[in-house]
Order: structure tokens, then C-alpha cells, then sequence
């Protein structure tokens, strides 16, 4: 039996969005034609596979998915794939980060899937957190001020 590569990595897009939505529903969604319209139509925001935006991130995620790269117990990943998906987040009107979500084909332990960030995109990760903590305790400062009755303004 032969294997669609183009159906298998449809369905791994599908099951990709099934799976990253189950902890936070609707926040992940797949783009139409995986893709492919974005490149022949010239539209940024339909390119890559999947979009995801948290409620509680100020940014969203740009992503390729990948399956069936090497079989269940290894993967090969491509430069070419990370320079693309980079590419795609950076030609949208706000910045999202790329990454890859991969896939083991055929695996049957726990470890199955698995995201990839170059260097750069993990430290924008970062930055987006540090931004986030650092908004949180000026908050919980001023709550506290608040609290005691500290005039934030002396």
C-alpha cells in the first residue's frame, strides 16, 4: 500500500490543530490550502500551515507542520523549512513567531510530537515572557501600594 505523502501530511495538519487545541480551544486553527494559496495568490496571511494565538499572548504563532521525515524513531529537519516559515511570519503587517510542529511517523511512546524554534524566534519567545513577568509585578506593586495606601506619585 502506498502512501500519500500530500493526505498524510493533510491529516497530520488536522490532527496537529485537534491536538494544540485541546488545552485551549479554538485558539489554533489551520490555514486553507495548507498554504499552497498564500504562495500563488501573494497573501502573507495564508501562508504556512497553522496560526495560533493564546488569549493571554500579545503575540501569535506562524506554523509549518511536518510528518514522516524519517519514521517513528528519528526526523530529519531541513534549514530550508525554518528559513521559510521565518520568511512567511516576517512578511505579515505584525510579527509572529515561526516554528515547526513535527511529528514522529509511527511512533508509540508519549514522545510523538515536538515543536522547533531557530535561536532567534526562541528568544522572542523569551522576550514576550520576561515583558510579560516584568507587567505582572509593576502590577502586583501597584496593588500593594494600593493596598497600604502608598502614593504612587511621592
Amino acid at each position: 500500500m502506498t502512501i500519500n505523502s500530500k493526505d498524510k501530511g493533510a491529516r497530520w495538519e488536522r490532527d496537529a490543530v485537534e491536538l494544540l487545541n485541546s488545552l485551549y480551544e479554538g485558539t489554533w486553527r489551520k490555514i486553507p490550502g495548507s498554504g499552497a494559496f498564500g504562495a500563488i495568490l501573494d497573501i502573507p496571511e495564508l501562508r504556512g500551515d497553522l496560526v495560533g494565538r493564546y488569549y493571554f499572548m500579545p503575540i501569535s504563532f506562524r506554523v509549518d507542520a511536518k510528518t514522516g521525515y524519517g519514521g517513528a524513531t528519528q526526523l530529519t529537519v531541513k534549514r530550508e523549512w525554518l528559513e521559510k516559515i521565518r520568511l512567511e511570519a516576517e512578511a505579515l503587517d505584525r510579527y509572529e513567531i515561526p516554528c515547526l510542529l513535527c511529528k514522529f511517523s509511527g511512533s508509540r511512546t508519549e514522545v510523538k510530537h515536538f515543536f522547533v524554534f531557530d535561536t532567534s524566534a526562541f528568544h522572542d519567545v523569551i522576550e514576550v515572557i520576561e515583558d510579560l513577568y516584568n507587567e505582572n509585578i509593576r502590577l502586583r506593586e501597584k496593588l500593594e501600594n494600593y493596598n497600604y495606601g502608598i502614593d504612587e506619585d511621592v
